[in-house]
């Protein structure tokens, strides 16, 4: 498991936000995992169509996708929750407080 800072001035609500979004993040990487380990075990299996493999994969690249502008959204709404705090946040600030990442 990650562990990521974030400051203890942010509001609760924002918070759980980032929180939801980064489960979201990690279920979609579980979603692309899926996905390719259905286009491991079907590929060469006789009755698979030939295109299932690729399509398969375009759709766990997706996912992967997904999941990284998950993570930037959580990111940038972090900052934006810490900036209505008077200052901007950075992970490396003495005053962050480690919490892992769900």
């Amino acid at each position: 498991m990650a562990t990521e800072s974030r400051p203890a001035t942010a509001s609760p609500e924002l918070l759980a936000y980032v929180d939801d979004l980064r489960v979201d993040a990690d279920r979609m990487d579980g979603y692309a995992q899926r996905l390719r380990g259905a286009a491991a075990t079907l590929g060469g299996r006789t009755g698979t169509p030939d295109w299932s493999g690729a399509a398969l994969e375009r759709h766990a690249v997706a996912c992967t996708a997904a999941a990284a502008q998950l993570r930037s959204a959580a990111t940038a709404l972090l900052v934006h929750a810490t900036e209505r705090h008077g200052r901007p946040w950075h992970p490396t600030h003495a005053d962050a407080r480690a919490r892992p990442v769900k």
